[in-house]
């Protein structure tokens, strides 16, 4: 087995009604509610965060299980803060193990444990990655994607961000306001369209719960393929 990266994002849009002492407080008791490996439950809770100086309230949670790291963030509250309607104003959980850690089922992960998470967080979108593929698929850093550029200069799209959808992931969540929004029609059609195509397509709260690729082996080209496959479906360009 591969010793690739994996990393678990979820993001939420920041809701300025609440602080962040209440939002805390709510992701905790949502978080503490659900077990090992990507749960509270039965741990000891971090105090809220502060941003300090800059724009962002940083915290961290000792997980059980060696090899599983985890990092929680929320965004600045202030009155007169102007939030931009863009993915790089969310606030975020995120985890990160090795495909080989023993002690974690990946596929158990992305098609039972992650999805709780996601919802326990609220999050309106969420993606698993494997390795840097995301990133090769991207153009690399060497931006040799002459698709995903075009999309970056253009200043009413946010790529892969609140308003689009560029990469398919292993698994990934989108909200019924994402998907509107970047597909132009939302969840019950997003899973009509990939019923009995994928692993899983599925409602998670508002929005739509996709796997399209749990083996914990999977290649780069394979990566590719899956991309090929289900964007032409869903309408991606």
């Amino acid at each position: 087995m591969s010793a690739a990266d994996i990393e678990l994002w979820i993001h939420a849009r920041p809701d300025r009604t609440l602080s962040i002492s209440q939002r805390h407080a709510d992701v905790m008791d949502r978080m503490s509610r659900i077990g090992a490996p990507l749960g509270f439950a039965g741990l000891e809770l971090p105090d809220t965060p502060d941003c300090g100086d800059g724009l962002v309230a940083t915290y961290t949670v000792k997980l059980p299980i060696r090899g599983l790291r985890f990092v929680g963030d929320y965004a600045y509250r202030g009155d007169r803060y102007v939030y931009e309607d863009m993915a790089s104003y969310d606030e975020h959980l995120r985890f990160g193990f090795k495909i080989s850690n023993k002690a974690i089922n990946y596929a158990v992960v992305l098609n039972e444990y992650f999805p709780n998470v996601v919802e326990a967080f609220r999050g309106y979108k969420a993606h698993v990655s494997y390795d840097l593929y995301g990133l090769y698929y991207q153009g690399g850093l060497n931006d040799d994607n002459s698709i995903y550029n075009g999309l970056r200069e253009d200043k009413t799209v946010d790529v892969d961000g609140r308003n689009n959808i560029y990469t398919l992931y292993p698994a990934q969540f989108w909200d019924a306001t994402l998907c509107q929004r970047a597909l132009g029609y939302g969840p019950d059609e997003v899973i009509a369209r990939l019923q009995g195509m994928c692993r899983m397509a599925v409602r998670l709260m508002d929005g739509v719960y996709l796997v399209l690729n749990d083996d914990p082996n999977m290649s780069y080209e394979n990566f590719l393929k899956m991309n090929e496959q289900f964007k032409p479906i869903l309408g991606l360009v």
